[in-house]
């Protein structure tokens, strides 16, 4: 006699009248089932809780028992599905097709839902008398029960069956049936040559996982406690957690913890499980699916950048990981949430890199760069540092914080005033106080030290309070100091543009151009509502000595920017600015300077423009006219309305300092322009 029950836990209404007879042999198994399903002998052990004693293992060459009695203590033991093929369980609702696993928990059916003609799972228990494990599978009714969410096995009913060797009833949960494969299998199905998964699809998995865990804990207070790749299967409705048998409540100390090696968290031990314990299973998770991780199976941690060549080229992806998985559970991501917002940053880097396309996105945590700074053609490549560091975005107010209003509402262009206005309030907030901490730092207020050192003691481990000691050291000129606030930064929000933009902004202020263009590059792929990345990244270049990449940069900035001319102009003075005598100029220099004449740009700007690539090109005539070996195109024959040769090129060079010098304000800047032209007039007879 078996029982039904809701997943509500109520009796369901008896199924025999209205049971469908359609013969199962007419229906195709969507899960292949096991040939000779057995429990493997590593974990065979007597089903006596009092004894446990290993049996059914291999000796002197010869299979374990499948079937037998513990010489221990007599208990007759069997390690065969206790449910066979067509085998009726729930008053003949469920026709048993065969195993389809073995679990952590005990095995699992594939079997035929007579009454609405559907495939259904069943999973049962290891040892229907072993009190753990029976806590457990109620856990994991009870939280599938209510925990429904896209990305969550749907549980239909529990039913119970009696066992063919105790007699005692076994519980059964009726699942869903999912068609498709586990990220293990998928894994594991991939060529030698390509043994892992694309780490974006990687992503976009775990963002699903993510999803479902943020379920759990927040709707349900629930912990998962038992993340896998072994538990998440890609089926046509998405990806799903399938076996929810370690669940516990957030609150519960005494339920056994449940984990594969490799997955489990070290810290469980001490801290007990808890939000970060399943997140930095996930991380695991996506570890080990995406990139070699050789120890895997031990507490190893993540491998290094220097390690993995995936994680070198993800550096985004590598700090995600990191966070996740840092031996304090205290500086992991506070949310599944937390954590999902981080890694749609770094798919949208991944993704970018894979895909050769930008993949921008509003940040929630900071705002959008507040100006773009170094866009004057004059001082190309030279930038203002402390304009450059007071133009980094700034973090976004929290709309909760009671004073958000207020902050929203100032428009005093007059800092000082705005400090008064802050530092007046009878009951300022964390808000207050970290606006009054960047008018400061604009201002070079002497208390900005003393306001930091305030907030660091009231908000530890907050990250806007690196970010505002890393940005008052940077405008102070500490750099070392400056780096070390918006590394911290970046370990907690490795998918933000922000820190990447104010590292950048530090390693060029020490000389690393290749670091700085490494940050700018990434920042610059990814999103282009970034434009200062884009003079950053060629200014970089350009200190490296790549005109080519520093042009090039220029003139991805988008013709819909408002600062797509000064990009252009940029473009062309770099290819002047970087040519030197006897080395061949970029090989699309004389292309690029036609372009001149089409920027839009006034009379005045224009005929500078003109006077500076002329100048270049005059310096090029005089060095013999080297030209690139590898380059496609040849030397062009005239440039800007005039022969290519000196004799046209002074021509052109005359005329733009006439110009100029029609156009200066005061009279003695019209006499040495007028002198620049008489020096470059071509001699005649006549």
């Amino acid at each position: 006699m078996t029982t039904v029950t809701t997943a509500d836990g109520e009796a369901a209404e008896e199924p025999s009248a209205t049971l469908l007879e359609k013969p199962l042999s007419d229906q195709m198994a969507p899960i292949p089932i096991m040939d000779d399903p057995q429990v493997p002998e590593r974990r065979r052990f007597c089903p006596s809780p009092e004894c446990r004693h290993p049996v059914g293992r291999a000796r002197e060459g010869r299979p374990g028992r499948v079937e037998g009695f513990c010489p221990q203590c007599g208990t007759e033991f069997s390690f065969r599905p206790p449910l066979r093929p067509d085998e009726l369980v729930g008053d003949g609702q469920f026709q048993v097709q065969g195993a389809i696993n073995y679990g952590g928990l005990g095995w699992v059916y594939l079997a035929w839902d007579r009454r609405v003609s559907r495939w259904v799972v069943l999973k049962g228990l290891i040892d229907p008398d072993d009190p753990d494990n029976r806590q457990a599978a109620v856990a994991e009714l009870r939280a599938l029960a209510h925990a429904r969410h896209r990305n969550i096995v749907t549980v239909h009913t529990v039913v119970t069956h009696p066992h063919p060797l105790t007699g005692g009833d076994v519980d059964y949960i009726v699942m869903e049936c999912l068609s498709g494969k586990s990220l293990k299998q998928l894994r594991d199905e991939r060529p030698d040559s390509d043994p892992y998964l694309p780490v974006d699809q990687v992503c976009r998995f775990a963002l699903e996982v993510l999803a479902a865990l943020e379920h759990l804990h927040v709707r349900h207070s629930l912990l998962y406690c038992d993340v896998s790749a072994d538990n998440v299967i890609d089926s046509t409705d998405g990806v799903k957690l399938i076996d929810l048998g370690a669940v516990r409540r957030m609150d519960d100390q005494d339920s056994p913890v449940w984990g594969k090696p490799g997955y489990l968290d070290p810290e469980i031990e001490t801290h007990g499980p808890s939000v970060a314990t399943d997140l930095y299973s996930v991380a695991r998770m996506i570890a080990v699916l995406s990139f070699p991780f050789p120890d895997f199976a031990t507490d190893a941690p993540i491998p290094g950048q220097d390690e993995v060549e995936l994680l070198d080229l993800h550096p985004s992806f590598a700090g995600l990981l990191r966070r996740a998985t840092n031996p304090d559970p205290h500086q992991r991501f506070a949310s599944a949430a937390d954590m999902a917002e981080q890694l749609e940053g770094v798919l949208r880097e991944v993704r970018a890199v894979r895909e050769g396309r930008p993949f921008p996105a509003a940040s929630s945590r900071f705002g959008p760069e507040l100006r773009v700074v170094g866009t004057d053609p004059d001082s190309f490549p030279a930038v203002d540092p402390v304009a450059a560091a007071l133009a980094l975005p700034d973090p976004r107010v929290d709309p909760a914080d009671p004073h958000a209003g207020l902050l929203a509402a100032i428009r005093v262009k007059d800092l000082g005033e705005a400090v008064r206005v802050l530092t007046t309030l009878a009951d300022p907030s964390l808000e207050t106080r970290l606006r009054v901490v960047r008018s400061r730092i604009q201002l070079r207020h002497l208390d900005t030290d003393a306001d930091l050192d305030a907030l660091a003691e009231q908000q530890p481990g907050d990250w806007r309070v690196d970010w505002y000691r890393g940005l008052h050291c940077l405008v102070e000129g500490d750099v070392t100091a400056s780096q070390r606030h918006f590394a911290a930064v970046l370990d907690a929000l490795p998918g933000e543009a922000a820190p990447k933009l104010a590292l950048a902004l530090c390693a060029a202020r020490e000389g690393a151009a290749e670091l700085a263009a490494r940050y700018y590059a990434t920042v610059w792929r990814t999103d282009q509502s970034y434009v200062s990345a884009a003079f950053g990244l060629a200014r970089a270049h350009f200190t490296l000595g790549d005109i080519a990449g520093a042009a090039i940069a220029l003139e991805d900035v988008p013709e819909s920017s408002r600062y797509a001319i000064p990009a252009r102009l940029c473009a062309i003075l770099a290819r002047a600015r970087g040519y030197t005598d006897g080395r061949p100029p970029v090989a699309d220099f004389f292309t690029a300077a036609e372009g001149l004449v089409t920027l839009g740009l006034d009379e005045r700007r224009r005929e500078l423009a003109v006077t500076e690539v002329l100048e270049t090109v005059l310096r090029w005539e005089r060095a013999d006219r080297p030209w690139p070996a590898e380059a496609t195109t040849r030397i062009p024959t005239a440039l800007l309305g005039h022969q290519l040769n000196e004799r046209g090129v002074r021509d052109r060079l005359e005329v733009a300092y006439r110009e100029l010098a029609r156009l200066a304000p005061t009279t003695t800047e019209q006499i040495v322009l007028v002198d620049k032209a008489n020096e470059c007039r071509n001699r005649s007879w006549i």
